[in-house]
């Protein structure tokens, strides 16, 4: 144990000699001005992603009939579908979040909210509910600047 205390231990005058060396040498510093961007290049386009939103939904939808076993599965695909065509878009700066809600349609009604904290200047949304015989379907895409 001693000799590896001394492999580690270091001398006064090593100790000095470092501290001399890093003194010598004047260190630079960058100094950045600030790049705040509180505009996209690209902005959000709500008629685009409800177009791209419509074609998707209504083409997977079409002949789905509700099953325990294949809904949840169907969203997650749904959504990874969606949220990839939205990103190929390139929107500048914003966070693509996708929601998705599938229900056997049985005479009822249904609510859904969904809350955040929200900039109206910048953040966006689309929605599209589909149904046909079976199910009925909330999708909800919603792009938040991010700075």
């Amino acid at each position: 144990m001693s000799k590896e205390y001394r492999k580690m231990s270091f001398n006064k005058s090593e100790l000095d000699l470092g501290i001399r060396k890093a003194s010598t040498k004047p260190k630079l510093v960058r100094i950045y001005q600030p790049t705040y961007q509180l505009t996209s290049k690209k902005p959000f386009n709500v008629e685009d992603v409800q177009k791209i939103l419509k074609r998707i939904v209504d083409s997977e939808l079409e002949v789905v009939e509700y099953s325990d076993k294949v809904v949840p599965e169907l969203c997650i695909t749904l959504s990874e579908n969606i949220r990839n065509t939205i990103k190929e878009e390139n929107y500048d700066r914003y966070r693509i979040i996708v929601a998705v809600t599938i229900g056997q349609r049985r005479q009822q009604s249904v609510h859904i909210y969904q809350s955040f904290l929200w900039d109206h200047e910048r953040d966006r949304f689309v929605s599209h509910n589909f149904e046909n015989a079976q199910i009925y379907a909330n999708v909800v895409v919603y792009g938040i600047y991010f700075d």
